[in-house]
């Protein structure tokens, strides 16, 4: 990659961390987020496409209802009301884990987001679409978010999916030796309750710089790469999502608008790290975890095995929460999600993931990575 792709790449990392700063979900500084996305595409030469649509700021709402379901439930009395709630409860978790329309954040979503794509054709027919990903949106910090939590964010977030599963099966579970379990369940749902909530009182929204302006400069750097070098018989998609951090909104809506069978998904979600290069292998939530698609797996290795320097190890699950990526493969499609991991993800989250902790030598082998692999699905 030229110096210039890469100069392109940390400017962007650069102007969303410091000069546009906390970038919330559906907030104006997302907005401006996608507004230099697209300027910078327009001084490419390209035509990007920007597309609103309703979404919300957080996730909390939602997951406040849900668990709050489940505690109203068990401060009722045995009968069918208690029942119902405890039932519906565990639906809207489902509901939500699944990315259904129907889950509770349906009736949060009254703030406006907004995807930005573009299309680089390749020089001759092009045979497959491969759609570079990553979100414009960062996150909130809180204490569910502690860098002494996050290694075990993954676990934590499946244990409070089983226990709204367990205390909606009250009815059946919950007299005898069973009550106890339904007690212990619902202390999980209090927990996660007080959490979310700590979270929306007294979080701070955080710069983002790795998570994801990296991912941003990721794809903008490829952009200014394919627009002076463009493959030879592959499509490149260029997505730029909103509202990744409060539903992972953004992408759910790009696939229902569009026909995307056959496309090839590489997301990209915090490569500037100073960590190894991975591909996630598995993606999910607390109702299971599915598997990343593994052709691309296999391109993966083969960039490692043709340059050991661009070696990425597969990593089964990465932060614990979905990514851009996630209903991609949940739909039954084709994806794979580049992140710079050893275990937690450095400053998941957090107030100290800024611009002054990017690592331009990881960020570099993340993009030269990228660009192998691209070739590398190109040639077959």
């Amino acid at each position: 990659m030229r110096e210039q792709d890469l100069e392109t790449g940390v400017e962007a990392i650069r102007v969303l961390s410091e000069e546009i700063g906390p970038r919330p979900s559906a907030s104006a500084e997302e907005a401006a987020a996608a507004l230099y996305v697209s300027t910078c595409l327009v001084e490419m030469g390209l035509i990007p496409v920007t597309e609103e649509f309703r979404s919300s700021r957080s996730f909390g709402p939602s997951y406040l209802m849900t668990f709050g379901l489940a505690l109203l439930a068990g401060a009722l009395k045995r009968g069918k009301f208690r029942y119902i709630t405890g039932a519906l409860a565990g639906l809207l978790g489902i509901a939500e884990g699944r990315f259904s329309r129907l889950g509770p954040s349906a009736v949060t979503r009254w703030r406006r987001s907004r995807n930005v794509s573009v299309a680089i054709e390749p020089i001759g027919e092009a045979k497959r679409t491969i759609c570079l990903v990553c979100h414009l949106d960062s996150s909130r910090s809180g204490m569910m978010f502690h860098p002494a939590v996050t290694p075990y964010l993954g676990q934590v977030v499946t244990l409070n999916g089983v226990a709204l599963l367990v205390q909606a099966l009250d009815p059946l579970i919950g007299r005898g030796p069973g009550r106890f379990l339904v007690l212990k369940a619902r202390a999980l749902c209090g927990i996660a309750f007080g959490l979310v909530l700590e979270r929306e009182i007294r979080g701070e929204n955080v710069a983002g710089a790795n998570d994801n302006a990296s991912g941003v400069g990721a794809c903008l750097a490829l952009a200014s790469r394919l627009v002076r070098e463009p493959l030879e018989s592959s499509r490149v998609m260029i997505l730029f999502t909103g509202s990744e951090e409060s539903g992972v909104h953004g992408m759910n809506k790009f696939l229902r608008q569009n026909d995307t069978d056959g496309w090839l998904f590489v997301n990209f979600d915090g490569v500037s790290a100073r960590a190894s290069l991975r591909v996630l292998s598995k993606e999910g939530g607390p109702l299971g975890s599915v598997d990343c698609d593994p052709e691309l797996l296999a391109w993966a290795e083969a960039v490692g095995r043709v340059d050991p320097e661009l070696k990425a190890e597969p990593l089964a699950h990465g932060s614990g929460l979905p990514y851009d990526a996630t209903p991609v493969l949940m739909k039954g499609g084709r994806a794979i999600s580049i992140v710079n991991q050893d275990g937690a993800i450095p400053d998941y989250h957090w107030p100290t993931d800024r611009f002054d902790r990017v690592s331009h030598l990881d960020f570099e082998r993340a993009i030269s990575f990228s660009e192998s692999l691209l070739e590398e699905i190109d040639r077959s």
